[in-house]
């Protein structure tokens, strides 16, 4: 019978003080489904809200966490294979190089001294409403400092990928969009037939290679609380629309999940939501069935996949089934990310008003 040993460790942290395709990737050491798991709970001093978003690791003992603090600070953790310490970020108050108040979404690596994170930098508006005005939010870390790169600015950042690293994508609100190519930051654009009385939100981008690229966006008309979600691919230089849906009260059917995607090391993409879809090339194909809205997948092949998302929901693939970690289950948290190297697994989430983020490592 598996056993599963479950350490609730409440940390209070202190005041500032190349793919071989003709290889198939390698299982895992272990079983994930018999690892022994731990639980941090992280929270910056003096915040009513510690919200992480996103993990990203180079390997277990150098992993970072970027989300929302009600602060200036805390918006981000760093994991020395020890403990959790915030990042200053911060400057000048906390040694860093980053000005004014900022919150971040996403985070992707290459290597520990090649990662990137966007968000949003937020400003006050002299004539408002809203009192607030976001725009666009690239930092880079070297593997000694936070940097903050030079850009043309477009609105709040949600999702960065990319397949090598002359070749990122950051995508966000109001169909912002850039690529990085080794030397520049340059501002693209979709072209998408959306209804004028929404705002069109790029949500998640995945980037295959330098000629495919994913996309998943959406638009949100007030008026008839109705959701199109779209599905967009790049392929040699061009965006293109491939498909689309819409939800509304009394209709809540989907084609393929709107809340994100993944590409597995086998090439192979997913999307996720409610349920997860797999794509064929020119459709998309139901591979696991749940109501629970899924906020993000990662893996080290498609024989060991991870899925995460509300009420504390942890899934796992093996090639063969799909498990739920129901030991694991806490209806007043969403996982929002995970992050694994096939030896040990991060998921990042937080409580449901925001006020604590939590952190569980599986290995």
């Amino acid at each position: 019978m598996r056993s599963l040993a479950i350490t609730i460790i409440s940390v209070v942290l202190l005041q500032l003080s190349c793919k071989d395709k003709g290889t198939e990737p390698p299982l895992p050491l272990k079983n994930p489904r018999e690892y022994t798991w731990t639980i941090d709970t992280l929270a910056y001093p003096g915040s009513f809200q510690t919200a992480m978003r996103d993990i990203w690791g180079s390997s277990p003992t150098d992993v970072y966490v970027v989300g929302h603090n009600d602060r200036g600070f805390g918006k981000m953790f760093h994991y020395d294979g020890k403990e959790w310490k915030p990042v200053g970020l911060n400057y000048p108050i906390e040694g860093g190089a980053i000005e004014g108040p900022i919150d971040l979404s996403a985070i992707y690596g290459f290597s520990k001294n090649d990662i990137w994170a966007v968000g949003k930098r937020i400003d006050i508006n002299p004539n408002p409403p809203p009192h607030f005005l976001d725009s666009s939010l690239i930092i880079h870390f070297d593997g000694k400092q936070w940097r903050d790169q030079t850009i043309l600015r477009g609105r709040s950042l949600w999702s960065i990928s990319g397949s090598a690293p002359n070749d990122i994508w950051t995508c966000g609100t109001d169909g912002t969009l850039y690529h990085f190519d080794g030397n520049t930051w340059r501002r693209g654009s979709v072209v998408v037939s959306v209804p004028t009385d929404g705002s069109f939100l790029l949500w998640d981008i995945q980037a295959k290679s330098p000629s495919e690229v994913y996309m998943i966006g959406n638009v949100t008309q007030n008026a008839l609380a109705r959701i199109t979600t779209f599905f967009l691919m790049r392929k040699n230089g061009e965006w293109s629309l491939v498909d689309s849906f819409f939800t509304e009260p009394g209709r809540i059917a989907v084609k393929f999940g709107q809340n994100g995607l993944w590409v597995s090391p086998e090439g192979t993409l997913y999307s996720f939501g409610p349920h997860i879809f797999r794509w064929t090339g020119s459709s998309w194909v139901k591979v696991y069935e749940t109501l629970d809205a899924l906020k993000k997948m990662a893996g080290t092949s498609e024989r060991n996949m991870f899925a995460v998302g509300i009420l504390g929901k942890i899934l796992h693939y093996n090639g063969i089934d799909w498990y739920e970690f129901k030991e694991l289950r806490n209806p007043n948290a969403v996982y929002s990310s995970v992050w694994t190297d096939g030896k040990e697994v991060f998921v990042a989430g937080f409580f449901n008003d925001g006020s604590k983020t939590l952190i569980l490592h599986g290995r």
